[in-house]
């Protein structure tokens, strides 16, 4: 069974402590989250020849989660992506959100959930699950909203479980925000990896990321990853959007979605043979390959360097902007419902 260690991560600048746990599945993967953001500071996995590397992002002082701005290895909510110029009406109440990419709101906005102090539990089973309290009018957001993620290992899979209730209708879409390498942190082959998608739409955007309300077919275009190929084959192609926001941030539709659990799709380090199967039941995931940093970023845990592309999201979600589409009723959360 999975054993748990806890250990003090640090404090945060108003002095609140933050733990790391790890959870050790004892078949060559073990985990470590923290209690700000619900951070997945670190993945630590066997490859097939024996090494063990670790293939996410993750900062080793608390300092940097603070001051950066990018939801390195977070929970993110109530929202994931972009609510389109920061409001929504629900139930015929307009709401009006605080700002924070450009004219939007992104992943729920300026002290989201990736920025929160979650409480954790032990658990029998070797899980670990982080709550979280978001009161009514939290980033804008109507209902209280209790939140429950459960972070287990069970023999080779990270699994990440998300439960919320609200006492009010709300909107709600989780996801985390992991940046995967699975070459290893910092290996410099980060666009080598295989990505699959089994999707074959994209939402088109405009030019901050909102969606039209079209969506697009991947078939002859450098999205298409419904065959695996390494991420940056085509990632500086000069084709639209590739090239304005230097690389992918794009939301894609799983094929054939049906509401179960079913793979989306998968990454694969073509020196190791190591492979990440990503399972969902939720309908799209958003393809981010790290297209900007700030300057003179510090580096990741044990020296891996903090550059672009050195990173691949693979954030699965509800479509972007969903409550001011025809997508509205898949994030809309009512007080006799669960997420």
């Amino acid at each position: 069974m999975t054993t748990i260690t806890k250990k003090l991560f640090g404090k945060t600048a108003e002095g609140s402590t933050v733990y790391a746990y790890t959870l050790d599945g004892g078949m060559g993967v073990s985990a470590t989250v923290l209690t700000y953001g619900g951070i997945l500071q670190n993945l630590t996995v066997t490859d097939n020849n024996g090494c063990a590397k670790n293939v996410v992002l993750g900062y080793d002082c608390l300092c940097h989660y603070e001051k950066r701005g990018a939801y390195y290895g977070s929970l993110v909510g109530r929202v994931a992506n972009r609510i389109g110029r920061s409001t929504f009406t629900l139930d015929g109440t307009e709401y009006v959100l605080p700002e924070n990419d450009k004219s939007n709101q992104l992943h729920g906005g300026p002290e989201g959930f990736s920025r929160k102090i979650w409480s954790a539990t032990e658990n029998d089973d070797g899980s670990l699950s982080l709550r979280l309290e978001s009161p009514d009018g939290d980033m804008g957001y109507p209902g209280n909203l209790s939140v429950c993620v459960t972070y287990s290992i069970k023999e080779r899979a990270l699994e990440i479980k998300y439960e919320a209730k609200t006492d009010a209708p709300t909107v709600v879409n989780l996801t985390n925000h992991a940046y995967f390498d699975i070459t290893g942190a910092g290996s410099g082959r980060t666009m080598e990896s295989l990505l699959f998608l089994d999707c074959d739409r994209i939402s088109k955007t405009d030019l901050e990321l909102i969606p039209t309300g079209e969506a697009e077919s991947v078939t002859g275009t450098p999205y298409d990853f419904t065959t695996a190929k390494p991420v940056g084959l085509h990632i500086n192609s000069d084709y639209e959007n590739l090239r304005y926001f230097n690389g992918y941030d794009t939301n894609y539709y799983k094929r054939a979605y049906t509401g179960e659990s079913a793979v989306i799709g998968s990454l694969t380090d073509p020196e190791s043979g190591l492979t990440m199967t990503v399972v969902t039941d939720l309908p799209c995931v958003q393809l981010y390959t790290t297209n900007t940093v700030d300057d003179n970023p510090p580096d990741f845990a044990e020296g891996a360097r903090h550059t672009v592309h050195c990173g691949i999201c693979l954030e699965t979600q509800f479509a972007p902007n969903a409550i001011n589409s025809p997508e509205a009723d898949s994030v809309i959360l009512r007080p006799d419902q669960s997420f």
